[in-house]
């Protein structure tokens, strides 16, 4: 999704699925302060953003079945409707949202492509949205992935040299190519978002 595509999402978030709930009479969760609960609908909002009204649609219904609190007229909690958002529509991972583009098409991003982090950057950036990786957190995921690029490159060159490859390390050094692949389709992505702005 473009900056354009995630702001049109994150409205129809908030015709369909928010401001329905909240006219529907599920109230704010009473262990957080109103602050934190607009916090967490913008949070939704943008982590739901991909998805159109139909699914919308089964989310809110889920919703109503499954309001928070004691006395059940309660706005659920964030983590619950996520966590049922994925089961209507399960996350596309080869895909980001513009901040983790933007971050994979950074220099951060060169650095991890580099220094071959850029799963464990991809993954950190969809733990944390909205985060910007210092040098620190930069530092501490390169050393993270050093053991998991070490076996990946060791692997590949056995591979090149036709060697024999156990099938966990097939597994392994597949399952990491995919990765990586996955973080340069979205780091082009990024570049194609910059070129265009």
């Amino acid at each position: 999704m473009d900056d354009k595509e995630q702001a049109e999402g994150e409205k129809r978030v908030r015709e369909h699925l928010i401001e329905p709930l909240l006219a529907l009479g599920l109230a704010r969760p009473t262990t957080l302060t109103k602050a934190a609960f607009e916090t967490m609908l913008r949070t939704l909002a943008q982590m739901l953003a991909r998805m159109n009204e139909a699914e919308l649609a089964v989310l809110k219904a889920w919703a109503l079945r499954n309001p928070g609190g004691p006395n059940r007229d309660r706005f659920p909690i964030a983590a619950h409707v996520l966590a049922a958002a994925k089961t209507i529509r399960p996350p596309d991972k080869t895909d980001a949202g513009p901040f983790a583009r933007r971050v994979m098409a950074s220099p951060a991003g060169d650095e991890a492509f580099k220094h071959g982090f850029a799963p464990e950057l991809l993954a950190y950036v969809r733990a944390n949205p909205g985060k910007w990786p210092q040098s620190l957190t930069l530092e501490k995921l390169r050393n993270q992935a050093r053991p998991a690029y070490v076996r990946f490159e060791d692997l590949l060159l056995r591979e090149t040299r036709d060697q024999e490859i156990s099938p966990a390390d097939r597994r392994f050094l597949a399952d990491r190519k995919a990765q990586i692949d996955t973080c340069r389709q979205i780091a082009a992505k990024g570049k194609a978002g910059e070129k265009a702005a």
